[in-house]
């Protein structure tokens, strides 16, 4: 108890603990400055990009004289030496205290990345998320490679923004469908081009080059490429790049200087070298600089984009082409780019050298790119954007709202782990009508490969957002969230107690302005979800309860009760639930009469909703051209291909006995393989699979060694398709002491196999009515079962309709869950 307790304080008062703490207290108590602009650029790297234009305009602008700007920075160094005598210019470190506070306070907020995990998006506060290009190269879920939920500061930023600024329309689709919010997103988008540009446009040209030391009739080549390096092999990439850089500058000659925009590393590198002269230094704007660029070499970067409407001539140098876009790739094809595409140096040196005969070739190209990228560089697209901003008055034509009007449910579907609940949310989110509802599920953003796997199977309507980040809290409300965590919500004054604020300033916190008409948490056996269903802003809330909840709290596995506390804590929040919502209509009588006294008006909120099936994915994987071949070849195929199966196949000369199911107390397996040996005692052609996985799998296999049954009970473990194997098998059976409504009973039944099952109401609420055998819950009842099907007597007398039976699930989950009463 004290070990568990200890690990949820050390959760609540983590690293971060005290920059969190005077966050959450200043975005609570301290009023927000509405003469306050707090500005970011690359998490502090500089005074760049869209919010150093912004920035740029409005410091001599009359009607903001009485503005405080507040600029995020790591490193004095970046700091402008011409603003750094305004007294109201206030430069704070990035992620430092003063930085927490002035996050906190100040009105309107830019950033062209993102804002920590904790940013919280006040009520009165307006974010404004300008972004930084427009896209080449994939981003967020459409990178060919990428790691799991990596993109979801930037999902919750998003989310969290009233506008987001694009410079067309190519680039506000992409960054918000591939970060799969589009049709959720509940800010602004305003199509009205990036403030940068406008810094090309009226860039002081004399003013840039004496900064750079660059004589006036120099002419000007930029080498402007994506960081490909990794940390610890920052060397290799830098190399590279110093080399090409000496090699074009040779060969230009005195006429042309070659300089190079890189990252951060390679600059580093470069002034180890002394060749830091031809680098760009950091807190010089890129768009400044493309003003005096006379030739661009890039690769895959957005910044030729910017630099086309100078009509001046692009280069893409690719010379990791297939590497490139086997891990990351691009939203366009290298080949329809509107310049030649070179894999060598030598290649981009022969460009240069025949360079009016490559713009000539690449004109109509160039001028469409210009027309579909860059419809908005005028030079006035930083007004635009104070006119939307700071005074409201935008013409309609440039703000882009992308939410649907669709009734928007947001869930929580569990843990993604391999079992019934994981098999329930699946099938539930493939039968929901798309045309009607919008359908988010948001999930922890910890990476598990099981979790994974199974989060993959999905439907692809469903958007995914993902927590990042901790709780913002008071130390008073960490400390009650703990006592509560104790004790749950079961007395007036406990109810009192709890820190309903901070569970809906989490929730605020992950979706940001994302609105939701429905709140499900599907699991029901999660604290930390069913508090912030709970105290959500829905418009009706449900949680579901997969089992008998109150033989949940008593299951024991290895010596341990793993869901006593929890479900203690989530019984005392059923009440601020609209509909308590079982599986089947047995086990929510169960449920009603055990936990019907947590709940006011419990007749009224308690009811069921029957689990829905995918039966077209049932039949569809019936059949395994890989099972078939093993069988075929009597061959375990194990090591052949890494989907096929490891254990000996069903043989038709065989009587062949099967079980799905977590290996798990509840399952009861011991009480099967105890069955079947009275069974394999009196039929040598008896066989029996068990198929999943879990805590007792150990335990279970040493059971059958000692049994002597090795070679007639086989474990298969955990498989990807079961249902190859199950059709193969002649009779499935379940032998649970408890279940919610089995959905391998359904999954048999969609096959049409003679079910046998223990006679608990989960179970019964599925075969009653003639689908199957059903038998006392003991050992004997199971010999029973299985002598019954082995002397031929009919078990299943009704054939399954599962259309109609999914026709009827998919209803009850609409008029129950989803219908919002006016």
């Amino acid at each position: 108890m004290l070990k568990k307790s200890l690990k949820k304080a050390k959760n609540l008062f983590g690293k971060n603990f005290r920059k969190q703490t005077i966050y959450t207290n200043y975005i609570e108590k301290k009023a927000i400055n509405d003469k306050m602009i707090f500005y970011e650029s690359y998490h502090g790297e500089s005074m760049t990009g869209n919010p150093y234009a912004v920035f740029s305009y409005l410091i001599d602008h009359p009607a903001f004289k009485d503005f405080q700007h507040i600029w995020a920075i790591k490193d004095k160094a970046a700091i402008h030496e011409e603003f750094t005598h305004f007294p109201n210019v206030e430069y704070v470190i990035y992620q430092s205290i003063p930085y927490v506070k002035r996050l906190a306070t100040a009105k309107y907020l830019i950033n062209d990345t993102t804002f920590p995990s904790y940013f919280l998006k006040r009520k009165g506060q307006i974010y404004v998320n300008t972004w930084h290009g427009t896209p080449l190269k994939t981003m967020g879920l459409d990178i060919k490679k990428k790691g799991f939920a990596e993109h979801k500061n930037i999902q919750r930023n998003f989310l969290c923004a009233d506008y987001l600024v694009s410079p067309n329309e190519f680039t506000y689709k992409k960054l918000l469908k591939s970060h799969a919010i589009y049709s959720i997103y509940n800010g602004k988008v305003l199509d009205t081009g990036y403030p940068r540009v406008d810094l090309m446009f009226h860039a002081d040209k004399e003013l840039v080059r004496k900064k750079l030391s660059i004589p006036s009739k120099k002419k000007v080549i930029l080498y402007a490429p994506t960081w490909r390096g990794t940390l610890g092999a920052e060397v290799n990439e830098s190399d590279r790049l110093l080399k090409d850089v000496q090699t074009i500058q040779q060969s230009v000659g005195p006429e042309y200087i070659v300089l190079l925009k890189s990252h951060y590393y390679a600059q580093q590198y470069f002034k180890h070298k002394g060749m830091d002269r031809n680098c760009i230094p950091n807190k010089i704007d890129s768009n400044e600089l493309l003003s005096i660029v006379d030739l661009l070499i890039t690769d895959y970067s957005s910044i030729f984009f910017e630099f086309l409407p100078t009509k001046r001539p692009v280069l893409f140098y690719a010379y990791d082409e297939e590497d490139y876009m086997e891990k990351r790739g691009t939203y366009i094809p290298l080949d329809q780019l509107p310049g030649p595409v070179c894999r060598t140096i030598d290649g981009v040196i022969d460009r240069i050298q025949h360079i009016e005969s490559v713009k000539e070739q690449f004109k109509p190209v160039y001028q469409r790119f210009i027309e579909q990228f860059c419809y908005h560089d005028d030079g006035h697209a930083t007004e635009r954007f104070v006119n939307a901003v700071f005074y409201e008055k935008i013409q309609e034509k440039y703000l882009i709202r992308t939410a649907t009007n669709k009734t928007k449910i947001l869930i929580y579907g569990g843990g993604f782990l391999n079992n019934g609940i994981t098999a329930s949310i699946t099938n539930l989110l493939k039968s929901i009508d798309y045309d009607l509802y919008d359908v988010t599920l948001i999930d922890y953003g910890n990476q598990k490969e099981e979790k994974i796997h199974n989060l993959n199977k999905i439907d692809k309507n469903v958007h995914i957002i993902y927590r990042v980040g901790s709780w913002n809290a008071t130390i008073a409300e960490r400390l009650r969230h703990l006592l509560f965590l104790q004790n749950g919500a079961y007395t007036p004054y406990m109810k009192r107690v709890m820190p309903a604020k901070m569970y809906q300033r989490e929730m605020e916190r992950m979706v940001g302005l994302a609105k939701f008409d429905i709140g499900i948490d599907f699991s029901g056996y999660s604290p930390f979800w069913s508090l912030l269903f709970a105290f959500g802003d829905f418009k009706r809330k449900s949680i579901f309860l997969h089992s008998d909840m109150r033989k949940e709290i008593d299951k024991k596995v290895n010596k341990k009760y793993p869901h006593r506390k929890n479900l203690q804590v989530i019984f005392s929040l059923y009440n601020f639930y609209d509909k308590v919502l079982s599986v089947s209509k047995l086990t929510h009588e169960q449920n009603k009469q055990n936990l019907m006294r947590f709940i006011k008006e419990a007749s009224r909120k308690m009811d069921y909703v029957i689990n829905t099936i995918d039966y077209k994915n049932i039949l569809a994987k019936k059949e395994d051209y890989q099972y078939e071949f093993a069988m075929e070849t009597d061959l375990s195929l194990k090591g052949l291909a890494s989907t096929a199966p490891a254990f000996p196949m069903p043989s038709t000369s065989n009587i062949n006995f099967i079980t799905i199911g977590r290996l798990g107390p509840e399952k009861d397996h011991a009480k099967l393989i105890d069955a079947f040996s009275v069974i394999a005692s009196a039929n040598k052609n008896a066989r029996l699979y068990i198929v999943g996985d879990g805590a007792l799998r150990d335990v279970l296999k040493e059971k059958v060694k000692k049994l002597q049954l090795q070679d007639k009970i086989i474990f298969t473990g955990q498989i990807d398709n079961p249902y190859t194997l199950l059709n193969l098998c002649d009779c499935f059976v379940l032998s649970s002491n408890q279940e919610g409504q089995p959905m391998v009973l359904l999954e048999a039944l969609v096959l049409g196999k003679p079910v046998i099952v223990t006679d608990i109401p989960g179970s019964r609420s599925v075969v009653e009515g003639g689908y199957g055998l059903i038998v006392e819950n003991s050992i004997d009842g199971l010999v029973k079962g299985m002598n019954d099907y082995l002397e031929g007597k009919r078990i299943n007398e009704q054939a399954f309709d599962y259309e109609a039976y999914l026709n009827d699930a998919i209803n009850m989950f609409y008029e129950k869950v989803c219908r919002i009463e006016k």
